[in-house]
């Protein structure tokens, strides 16, 4: 199963009115969780903040705002994407 990093959970915890407490899981759907549009649009502000990310308009839909999980992975797979970019320089 997909682990999702603590800092992570913790920039989505600011955004998700009805987390419980505990870890998030993979699996566990944004929108059940609280997030609404305008909320989207906060989080991803402080993801690319804390991540010092650009998230591409091309993966900004639903599908990556599913789950913890699939916004996870796109996060991730940007910033292994971007250091491997960086490193052939």
């Amino acid at each position: 199963m997909l682990e999702i990093p603590d800092r992570f959970q913790s920039i989505l915890r600011a955004h998700l009115p009805y987390a419980e407490a505990g870890g998030l899981t993979a699996r566990d759907e944004l929108s059940a969780l609280g997030l609404d549009s305008m909320g989207v649009v906060r989080l991803l502000v402080d993801i690319e903040n804390d991540y010092a990310v650009e998230l591409p308009d091309e993966i900004l839909d639903e599908a990556t705002f599913a789950t913890v999980g699939s916004l996870w992975r796109a996060l991730s797979t940007l910033m292994t994407t971007g250091s491997d970019s960086s490193r052939s320089f």
